[in-house]
């Protein structure tokens, strides 16, 4: 993704590289996917291309899942599966969570 929006904005990687504060060797091993970057090269990636933090960190982390459980494919959509369905369980939660509070003010 980081390379398509690179690309797409015709810019060369050093100077994207440069605006996140990191040399273009490890721009380029990121795009990749050679490395992962960490949550602060995201966070100024995502500020120099004016998208947001989540939707690249979202990216940031189905690569490393992938990197990490893409040997066997099978596993990793059931995995995904389940965090899909606990991550619906957690917003639930949160969400009665909030209201219970805000009614107790």
């Amino acid at each position: 993704m980081l390379r398509k929006l690179r690309e797409d904005r015709q810019l060369p990687l050093w100077k994207v590289a440069h605006a996140a504060e990191m040399d273009s060797t490890l721009l380029s091993k990121i795009e990749l996917g050679q490395r992962l970057p960490t949550q602060e090269q995201m966070a100024a990636l995502a500020r120099f291309f004016r998208v947001a933090l989540t939707e690249l960190e979202s990216m940031r982390m189905a690569d490393k899942f992938l990197s990490e459980n893409g040997h066997n494919l099978e596993a990793a959509a059931l995995a995904l599966a389940r965090i899909q369905e606990s991550a619906g369980e957690y917003l639930a939660k949160t969400k009665r969570g909030t209201a219970s509070k805000q009614a107790k003010r």
